[in-house]
């Protein structure tokens, strides 16, 4: 069957709106603010064989992506010919595709007149899952069994009715049952709704319509997708670059990409990287896989909507043990870091090949604190926040880098301090963009920022999952890399203590000034080539001081001029 080309803009349109709208949906009704406040989850529409169809475009590449390996993975496990009208699956195993187990997924069959059509999938990162300490974030989890707990593929409502023991089993084993159950449920009405409306555009246009819409969608992204990448010269391209340990020891662990560009297709071989770590900086094959395919999609075709067929011109090979491929029961806490660092390699490798196209390394790092502990001194109650304090664009061939946001593959938003101060004992001093911390460059790299808050609470801990604080973000085409990232406690006191970026839980006193300066992103070009007009006008916005003027750019001009 076939569908005239009105008909396929308006479904193709209508499936991505309810991809959206399964996200606010969820922001409007969650419980955490992971959720409500930074978006930390992803929605997406899949066809009836697993395959993505529409996307949220607010979603997090390395969310989406590996979504369906991981429906397909869980459909194994459960059977297809097991499902039913109003089932709903979850599970968090990142093993069949999957991220680490804070990552929930929650996908609900959708039947249209008895028959199975697609699927609408919500993954969001739980505020708590069990395991080590409060937040389930450690970086000294060496076993995938301390992260929290593990859920197969289960039936969370079969036929409509819920599974109270599957219910019961999650909630036990997480530290703020209401939560959990609030956004479980967020999650489960965000998925209904996507049903009820797909339904309806079946009603509306037919069930075979909807179907060949779906075939076609996929196919058309990918023929634009193979246009783009035949426009790239053949050959191979290589990059390399590491993180700053693995949470057990400070031994540099690596990326290595090797890009092979023939025609319209791109094999990503991955294979050259570090063994798996004891540590928790581990991740999925799935995990690096998107990494990949944000890095190309971004560069190749970044105007059309993702969907599967923007990413099979794209074969990405990895090797088993290894800490992009990680094998159980290896930890993947910390599998964001691994994936913003083969987001960076594989970006660095595609430049020899795509030219101004590609852009230089941002801040690199998910920035993960989490602080806990009791609301008052002595009192009752319990709180969590999860800092996400990372945020700076590299810069590209034409542009600077964006200034303190969150990039590439896991693009959450920061929490408002006002929210943050609101519901946690935390009392906000700075919040604000770090000036010469972008690199220098023709065009200047996105500069940092820094979160500084005293946490008033006793009993409270803190733990880091972070990155980036012992090598710089790099430049391209002689661009100098971002400054590094910098967290503290006590800064300018008597008490200063650096922490490493990846710090297992340790107490704080009341009255802890917590200070978190996210890295920079690398320039771009040399900095000899930057026009003067842009540098007067940094000095004026405040973006570079007059010392890195002239530090970076021997700039000895009035700002004025």
């Amino acid at each position: 069957m076939t569908v005239d080309a009105f008909s396929l803009a308006v479904l193709h349109g209508s499936l991505i709106a309810i991809a959206r709208d399964m996200k606010i949906m969820t922001m409007r009704t969650a419980y955490t603010q992971l959720w409500k406040e930074q978006g930390d989850l992803s929605c997406c529409l899949m066809d009836e064989d697993g395959e993505i169809v529409a996307q949220d475009p607010n979603g997090f590449p390395i969310h989406v992506t590996t979504m369906p390996l991981q429906l397909q993975g869980a459909l194994e496990a459960v059977g297809r010919g097991n499902l039913r009208p109003g089932d709903v699956l979850a599970t968090n195993d990142p093993f069949i595709g999957g991220t680490h187990l804070p990552d929930v997924l929650v996908a609900r069959p959708v039947f249209v007149e008895d028959e199975l059509c697609a699927f609408a999938c919500n993954r969001g990162h739980w505020a708590d899952i069990g395991g080590m300490g409060p937040g389930s974030y450690s970086p000294a989890t060496s076993d995938i069994h301390q992260e929290g707990i593990f859920i197969p593929p289960v039936k969370l409502f079969e036929a409509g009715r819920p599974n109270p023991g599957v219910f019961e089993m999650i909630m036990s084993n997480i530290r703020n049952r209401s939560v959990g159950l609030g956004d479980m449920r967020a999650q489960y009405a965000s998925c209904e709704t996507a049903g009820r409306r797909l339904a309806a555009l079946a009603a509306r246009y037919g069930l075979g319509a909807l179907k060949a819409a779906m075939g076609e969608i996929i196919a058309r992204s990918e023929r634009l997708t193979r246009a783009r990448i035949a426009e790239f010269p053949d050959g191979t391209y290589r990059a390399r670059d590491c993180l700053d340990g693995d949470g057990r020891s400070d031994r540099k662990a690596w990326v290595e990409v090797r890009i092979d560009i023939r025609g319209s297709d791109i094999v990503a071989d991955l294979t050259g990287s570090s063994e798996q770590s004891a540590g928790g900086m581990n991740c999925s094959r799935s995990a690096a896989a998107s990494a990949v395919q944000y890095a190309i999609k971004s560069i190749s075709d970044p105007e059309n909507p993702p969907n599967a067929g923007s990413y099979r011109p794209v074969a990405v090979r990895t090797r088993p043990g290894t800490l992009v491929d990680a094998r159980k029961p290896a930890s993947m806490v910390g599998f964001g870091e691994v994936c913003y660092r083969v987001l960076d390699a594989t970006m660095a490798a595609l430049a020899g090949a795509v030219g101004d196209r590609a852009i230089a390394s941002g801040s690199g790092s998910t920035g993960t604190v989490v602080i806990a502990g009791r609301r008052r001194e002595g009192g009752e109650g319990h709180f969590t926040s999860l800092e996400l304090s990372s945020g700076a664009y590299g810069a590209r061939a034409s542009r600077d880098g964006m200034n303190a946001i969150r990039y590439g593959p896991g693009n959450a938003g920061h929490v408002p301090i006002e929210a943050d101060e609101m519901e946690n004992p935390l009392f906000f001093e700075a919040y604000e963009i770090v000036p010469d911390t972008g690199g220098a460059g023709r065009f200047r790299g996105g500069n940092g920022f820094v979160r500084a808050f005293r946490v008033e609470a006793g009993g409270a801990r803190i733990c880091l999952c972070a990155d980036r604080h012992d090598t710089q973000p790099p430049g391209l085409s002689g661009g100098r890399p971002g400054a590094a990232a910098r967290y503290l406690l006590d800064p300018g006191s008597g008490r200063e203590r650096v922490l490493p970026s990846k710090t297992p839980y340790i107490d704080l006193a009341p009255g802890t000034l917590v200070h978190l300066q996210s890295a920079g992103g690398g320039g771009y070009g040399d900095p000899g080539g930057r026009d003067p007009a842009h540098i007067a006008e940094d000095l004026k916005d405040g973006y570079v001081t007059g010392e890195g003027a002239r530090a970076d750019y021997g700039f000895t001009g009035d700002p004025g001029e």
